[in-house]
């Protein structure tokens, strides 16, 4: 071992010289310089929009006046921070709140702190977020229900729903609702799953183990802690495979619950959402005569194929 006289004094004017002139010194700050490109055409001109990440905020300079700040979740392949790109249903949220006329700003958050941050009004909007039922509890204000802090947009997309059980489960089809009470069942804390199961598992007859996300709820399932869990099954796929899961260890369970709509859930909270809501639902109308969905997974497969996935 040796050392250069002075090195110390040179090594550390270099960092102070480096974090001056913006430079990244250390993984952080190389995350924090990451984008996202946001491109599609619309009337045959072509838009181009960047991203910029600063640790779990994704942020797009859509050139406009006005700021929209969406609580968001991780849910692969479709949305997440590990995404290419950040997943093609991020980047048609960011379109739709640019053609509405704002900048949209992402936040991922655990789901449940989301729903908190919406119903409270710290954010604009929640999603992406499924069908609320009319008897579904706020999850912050005691008695009141969670369509009394939030209102949904037009939907704008879908996936389906469905239970899941374990590969060595006496359960092969999917159970009905009424019969729930018979098994423990995992779901994620703060999802809506679909209103006619939410209503059952609402009602206290159920035993339900919450997960803090999709992947403990995977893990609840296959630790024979639940005997079913509620989840869309590519996030679950997607889940398994990047936990080197088999495949074989669970069971997607048919026929499908529902097939459930992706809304924007505005908070009612913050001034002049009915505006953001018309805005928004314009929007909607707009891209989708464009088929801006198909486009933008177009693209994405294109730029990131390994990461793509079937609609």
């Amino acid at each position: 071992m040796f050392s250069v006289p002075g090195q110390g004094i040179v090594l550390l004017l270099c960092t102070v010289i480096g974090f001056a002139a913006g430079w990244p010194t250390n993984s952080k700050a190389a995350e924090t310089a990451k984008q996202a490109t946001l491109e599609y055409q619309l009337d045959n001109q072509d838009y181009r929009y960047l991203g910029t990440w600063q640790g779990a905020i994704l942020t797009f300079d859509g050139r406009r006046e006005s700021k929209v700040v969406i609580a968001t979740l991780d849910w692969p392949p479709y949305i997440g921070r590990q995404e290419c790109q950040g997943g093609w249903l991020l980047q048609y949220m960011a379109a739709v709140m640019i053609e509405a006329g704002y900048n949209p700003e992402f936040r991922f958050l655990p789901w449940a702190r989301a729903v908190r941050m919406a119903e409270l009004g710290h954010v604009d909007i929640l999603a992406p977020e499924y069908e609320i039922e009319a008897s579904a509890p706020s999850d912050v204000v005691l008695g009141n229900t969670r369509l009394q802090h939030l209102a949904l947009s037009a939907p704008y997309a879908h996936t389906p729903v469905h239970y899941i059980s374990a590969a060595d489960s006496e359960l092969t089809q999917a159970p009905a609702p009424q019969s729930l009470s018979n098994y423990a069942v995992g779901v994620v804390r703060g999802y809506q799953n679909a209103p006619e199961v939410d209503k059952v598992l609402d009602s206290g007859r159920v035993i339900v183990q919450q997960a803090i996300d999709d992947s403990q709820n995977l893990q609840l399932l296959l630790s024979g802690r639940v005997n079913l869990i509620v989840a869309e099954p590519l996030v679950i796929n997607t889940l398994a495979e990047r936990q080197n899961v088999a495949s074989d260890g669970y069971r997607v369970l048919q026929p499908a619950i529902t097939e459930q709509p992706l809304y924007f859930a505005l908070s009612t909270a913050r001034p002049q959402w009915q505006q953001l809501m018309a805005d928004i639902n314009q929007a909607i109308r707009q891209v989708h005569t464009h088929a801006l969905r198909t486009q933008i997974m177009h693209r994405l497969a294109q730029r990131c194929p390994a990461s793509m996935l079937n609609e």
